[in-house]
């Protein structure tokens, strides 16, 4: 199957402002302000930023994760992970699941094997310099998939010479299917200037043995995974012209035993097998302009070994944007030409039994245009923007959004902000959701894509207040001084109401025809999604802590609940340097309050509560080691209850005790 070539791009109009400073005041004892990019599409501070952005650092992703993005997104308030059915994971935020939750890699799109939700899993961590997380409504900026919000990878830009190894062996201590199976971690970065250009060069490899909750049943709680990672880039600075050229490889094998077939020899495994190839070319001038072009290529075999399925995925772009200042207003535009391909075949179970085609080479194209203008007011900003989509099978699509950030009160002691937004998004359905077939006759359930699939639109709305500064201010102390930690503290309430909101329903009628359980998508007339976040930072010394609850309510039309949303989220975590440059980190992830959906029996356990520990120590300047233990209690959930119908929120997961260590070696 071959991509049908695409109209190379015009050069857009325009773009954003230069970060600016809403006051010339500087904040007593406030940290190094962080720079960010996803709220706006151009760079600003993120105490300037009209839009929320919660940022989680490269250094704190090498503490809470073992290699991929899925563990780490557990560290940034308000995000929910989930392990899907491929033993993947996918992100919710404000009751949005993955397949309205856009994942980007340096601001562009990532492939969605399983719609439009990508997989966390497939994400490395290696080379990231932080992660960005908008959560609301963005698809003003960010197109069809942004209707729950944004993810942004952003990568490392190195300008010195570099090289790093570093090695993590890991153990399921209490579910460990052998007990010599031990999981190992590798990572290599080297980065080198060659005659002007900055050459980097990185892999990561992961090989996990997987779990097993019951070494007396035959079936595996959790699969063996093999993943390896390259990344090469080229990269190279002419004058105010930057030039980058970018190539990543990524495969992953799984195999995980699922039950053997009575007076049958042999077993059957869930299999999976990816590859994917993705290309990139960038050039941009200063803050002014640039042209990014993306090719993916994503290869799958997945399904139990008595029915495979192959599947090609190609996903196509060219993002062009500008920016420029004009009488007081800071302008960016884009203009984006994107295409989809999908084709998927079940394989036939003999060589005189041919395979069947599911997904017969579809496709989708969109040209996509934005702009959106900023405006200062003295210590105000008001940001209103518009997206236009063309999409080559449903028509023209609009969204409109407006954001304020507005400073309250600010001195040496403190700064109060109050942001607002109120706007529009929507989701096109994806090629999967209108003509996926998911044939599991022999396990007794099929899951069927429609070809009448409606647009998903939403109206949503969000107020934040905050606060950030040295807590003396909230005290009515005058010593701002070390006797009083810097502190932040966010409110936020959020609203939306979604129409033609796609989800998986129950064909009762084809079920009982069948005998199988059929489901299908189908577009739901109206969702509510409503709650709140509150989160509080305090740093003092050397003690960093973080406290946030989020509460969600999200129900459809006649006020039945959504399944598999959490109620009630608490996330805990706090960072304290120890003498000898030791880092000690605890972090605590807690929910509760999920609703079963119309093909659950009942409640078996309805919340979960993880706690996670993790030390490092850099002991010179090339040597540092870490260690610590996931899942202390090893909370997971009951593999009887789920083969019942029953809900049982606790994730499929164990505890794991790991040690590491790095190496700079120039």
């Amino acid at each position: 199957m071959k991509l049908k070539p695409i109209i190379p791009c015009l050069i857009l109009l325009n773009t954003s402002a230069h970060a600016q400073s809403l006051s010339g005041n500087k904040i007593e004892n406030a940290p190094l302000e962080r720079m960010v990019v996803t709220g706006t599409r151009t760079e600003l501070a993120q105490s300037q930023s009209p839009v929320s952005i919660d940022v989680i650092t490269g250094a704190q992703l090498q503490q809470v994760s073992h290699g991929t993005l899925a563990s780490a997104l557990n560290f940034i308030p308000g995000v929910v992970t989930k392990r899907n059915e491929k033993d993947g994971y996918t992100v919710q935020m404000q009751g949005f699941d993955g397949d309205h939750v856009l994942v980007l890699l340096d601001s562009q799109p990532l492939i969605s094997p399983t719609g439009s939700s990508v997989d966390l899993d497939q994400i490395s961590v290696l080379n990231i310099e932080r992660i960005e997380v908008l959560r609301g409504a963005a698809s003003v900026l960010y197109g069809s998939s942004a209707m729950g919000g944004v993810i942004n990878v952003i990568t490392r830009k190195q300008t010195q010479n570099s090289g790093k190894f570093r090695y993590q062996a890991s153990s399921y201590t209490q579910n460990a299917i052998d007990s010599g199976d031990v999981a190992g971690l590798y990572q290599l970065d080297i980065n080198h200037n060659i005659r002007g250009w900055q050459g980097s060069v990185s892999a990561q490899k992961i090989d996990d043995p997987g779990f097993d909750y019951d070494e007396n049943t035959f079936a595996q709680s959790a699969p063996s995974t093999d993943k390896s990672f390259v990344n090469l880039s080229l990269a190279r600075d002419v004058d105010d012209l930057h030039l980058a050229l970018k190539t990543r490889y990524f495969s992953d094998e799984k195999t995980k035993l699922r039950y053997a077939i009575p007076g049958q020899s042999g077993d059957i495994s869930y299999l999976s097998d990816v590859e994917q190839w993705q290309h990139d070319v960038s050039l941009s001038k200063s803050q002014v302009w640039k042209i990014n072009g993306r090719y993916l290529q994503h290869d799958e075999t997945s399904g139990d070994s008595n029915g495979l399925r192959d599947a090609q995925i190609t996903l196509a772009e060219i993002d062009s944007q500008y920016q420029w200042q004009l009488a007081g207003t800071a302008l960016v535009s884009g203009l984006i030409l994107h295409r989809d391909e999908l084709y998927q075949v079940k394989q036939g179970t003999s060589p005189s039994v041919p395979g069947t085609v599911e997904v017969d080479d579809q496709s989708r194209d969109s040209v996509e245009g934005y702009t959106q203008a900023s405006w200062l007011y003295g210590e105000h900003e008001l940001v209103a923007g518009v997206r236009v989509q063309n999409d080559s099978d449903f028509g023209v699509h609009s969204a409109a959004r407006v954001n304020g950030l507005f400073a309250l009160n600010e001195d040496k002691k403190g700064m109060w902000q109050l942001r607002v937004g109120a706007g529009q998004s929507y989701r096109v359905p994806t090629l999967k959701e209108r003509f996926y077939v998911f044939d599991h006759s022999n396990l007794g359930y099929m899951v069927l894509g429609n070809e009448d699939l409606d647009p998903e639109t939403a109206l949503s709305g969000n107020i934040e207040l905050s606060y950030h500064g040295s807590s003396a201010r909230l005290f009515g102390a005058n010593n701002t001084s070390s006797a009083y930690p810097r502190l932040s503290l966010r409110a936020n309430i959020h609203y939306a109401k979604a129409k033609d909101f796609i989800n998986t329903v129950t064909d009762v009628e084809a079920s009982a025809q069948t005998g199988l359980l059929i489901s299908r998508y189908e577009n739901v007339d109206r969702t509510y999604m409503k709650g709140g976040d509150l989160s509080l930072k305090l740093s003092w010394q050397k003690v960093d802590y973080q406290l946030s609850y989020s509460y969600l309510h999200a129900t459809d039309g006649d006020d039945n609940d959504l399944a598999d949303r959490p109620t009630h989220q608490i996330k805990s975590n706090v960072n304290l340097q120890l003498p000898y440059d030791i880092n000690a980190l605890a972090y605590v992830v807690y929910e509760a309050g999920e609703h079963p959906s119309s093909t659950q029996t009942g409640v078996a356990k309805d919340t979960w509560l993880s706690v996670n520990l993790s030390v490092n120590q850099r002991i010179n300047q090339q040597w540092q080691w870490n260690a610590g233990i996931d899942n202390l209690f090893d909370e997971h959930q009951d593999s009887d209850a789920i083969a019942q119908g029953l809900l049982d929120v606790r994730p499929l997961s164990s505890q794991r005790v790991f040690v590491g260590v790095s190496y700079q070696f120039y």
